[in-house]
């Protein structure tokens, strides 16, 4: 009986608190959502009790800091900490902070997605490792020519932002007009960069450094540095990147960035 008592007492709160809800629910669908319908055709409650509102097309097509704007007074009337808005296979989380009365934007995702497309800032990983191919291709108005194949494998520090990679580049350079063979080299070196991530085009520009040494082709001894500048473009597998360096010569570069995540394999 004593065991019986607490298991009965839960069930009586418990479902004073789930009527609670379904009544708030009724009361927001009566006095708040017409005022909205443009954006949002239906009011639900999820498992947990969350308000759970379907987004219409008008609401989809207007920018974040629009649906800040609905967001707020909805928020504000609820009067819970998180809200969720759906529309087709995408989610979006909105909380409230009844302290300060402000609304924000939590996240976004895509219940579908197979692959997560991940900046740098933003991956969870304490330091997410990653391989690179490009190739090159520079020449000037001497008839010199430089063909190159780039290849780097580092991994991410400080929150994701700063990287730090082994190089390795070879290639063939010459002048077209009198050396048809052309000469071959290869450069092995390290290379750092900081990124700046901008989350919400997937783009993240960097700057950084990169130093060499000649292991084949020319004197041993022979060191450059040079300033690194690139940009990158964050799809599910990891980026598409342009970057640019500058130290004895200024030659560009495009490539490939691959990520490989935990548990997939590779």
């Amino acid at each position: 009986m004593r065991r019986l008592f607490p298991i009965l007492l839960g069930l009586i709160f418990g479902s004073q608190s789930a009527f609670a809800q379904v009544s708030k629910l009724e009361s927001f669908r009566e006095k708040v959502l017409p005022e909205y319908s443009i954006y949002f055709s239906r009011a639900e409650l999820t498992e947990n009790g969350q308000l759970s509102l379907s987004a219409t097309v008008t609401y989809t097509g207007i920018s974040v800091e629009a649906r800040k704007t609905v967001m707020v007074p909805i928020a504000s009337a609820w009067k819970d900490s998180i809200i969720l808005v759906n529309y087709g296979s995408k989610r979006e989380l909105w909380g409230w902070n009844a302290r300060t009365g402000s609304t924000k934007l939590l996240d976004q995702f895509d219940i579908n997605a197979t692959a997560i497309v991940s900046l740098p800032g933003t991956d969870p990983r304490p330091h997410p490792w990653f391989f690179y191919i490009g190739f090159q291709l520079g020449g000037d108005n001497q008839s010199n020519i430089n063909i190159a194949l780039n290849t780097r494998l580092g991994f991410y520090l400080l929150k994701n932002r700063w990287d730090f990679a082994t190089t390795l580049s070879g290639g063939v350079t010459g002048n077209t007009a009198y050396d048809a063979s052309g000469t071959g080299w290869a450069n092995v070196g390290l290379m750092s960069r900081v990124h700046f991530p901008i989350r919400k085009i997937n783009l993240s520009p960097s700057v950084g450094g990169q130093v060499t040494v000649a292991v084949f082709g020319q004197v041993p001894t022979t060191v450059n540095y040079s300033l690194v500048l690139g940009v990158s473009w964050y799809i599910g597998f990891g980026s598409v990147d342009i970057g640019i360096n500058i130290g004895n010569i200024i030659s560009g570069a495009g490539g490939v960035t691959i990520s490989p995540r935990p548990g997939n394999g590779k």
